[in-house]
């Protein structure tokens, strides 16, 4: 049987010419509406998709950046820890070493233990700390005059309100209007012990002996890694008479107002142990 032959169907000629008739009626401006409206849509639909990818990447960059500012304060606050330790650890016992900025119950635990045999420095092992519990405990030694050698420097790196209603009780005696231990340290400036190592040394190692000997330098220890105008107002106030602590204080400070101080007393040769304390944590 022949093939039957496939023939496509075709538009009629009517219909096509109506068709074409269509097409050339539409007018330019038209086609150009409805392109810049497919164009008006299409970029609406990118600056959506573009705005959620920056919402996106701000969440991601959020979070790796809060996470950065957390790991460094964490390193900066270990630093601190350390040159506080270096610092502090030279005039405390070996036993109470291993204790200064140790908040852990076990530390605590300790402390209590040790606090008949050497309660000074069981305050001054609260350095670096900076806890509601350092401050009540050191809170409630503050007027007991044979420990404030001990509270000053358990104060060390305490920022709180609370730690500067302390060092403001041991700097200035309310009943009399002066410095506590003013008088002593008027009279060590004058006979230039006010820099001697040997006697800064000696204060810590027979504190025992003479637990009332307190200086106005004791609290400029306590402000050791503070910056803050508070800080700085006490190192000015007292500079004169307790350089030697000043300078101590600025353990692991590198700012330019810490070097300006060590800048002024780096040829003297009586301040020079104190001077080499301040590099602590900056380097030469």
């Amino acid at each position: 049987m022949p093939f039957e032959k496939f023939e496509k169907p075709s538009i009629p000629p009517i219909e096509k010419k109506e068709k074409i008739k269509e097409g050339l009626e539409e007018k330019p401006e038209e086609v150009k509406e409805k392109l810049e409206e497919k164009i008006e849509k299409e970029d609406e639909f990118k600056e959506v998709e573009l705005e959620r990818i920056r919402e996106e990447i701000e969440k991601v960059s959020g979070s790796e950046k809060e996470s950065i500012e957390k790991e460094e304060a964490e390193k900066e606050k270990e630093r601190k820890l350390e040159i506080t330790k270096e610092v502090i650890k030279e005039t405390l016992p070996k036993e109470f070493r291993d204790w200064i900025g140790d908040d852990s119950e076990k530390a605590w635990k300790e402390r209590e233990k040790l606090e008949k045999k050497d309660p000074i420095a069981v305050c001054a092992s609260l350095a670096g700390i900076s806890s509601e519990k350092s401050r009540e405990w050191l809170d409630k030694r503050k007027e007991i005059q044979k420990l404030w050698w001990g509270v000053s420097r358990g104060l060390v790196g305490d920022e709180s309100e609370k730690a500067w209603q302390i060092r403001e009780y041991l700097r200035f005696d309310q009943r009399v209007q002066r410095l506590r231990g003013g008088r002593w340290s008027l009279l060590r400036e004058r006979f230039g012990l006010h820099k001697s190592e040997r006697l800064f040394n000696l204060r810590g190692k027979i504190k025992r002996v003479f637990p009332g000997w307190y200086e106005p330098g004791d609290v400029v220890i306590s402000t050791l890694g503070l910056e803050s105008e508070k800080a700085w107002n006490l190192r000015e106030e007292l500079e004169k008479i307790a350089p030697a602590e000043v300078l101590i204080s600025l353990a692991g400070n590198n700012s330019e107002k810490a070097w300006e101080i060590r800048r002024k007393y780096e040829k003297d040769k009586k301040l020079r142990w104190a001077y080499e304390k301040s590099l602590i944590g900056v380097g030469k």
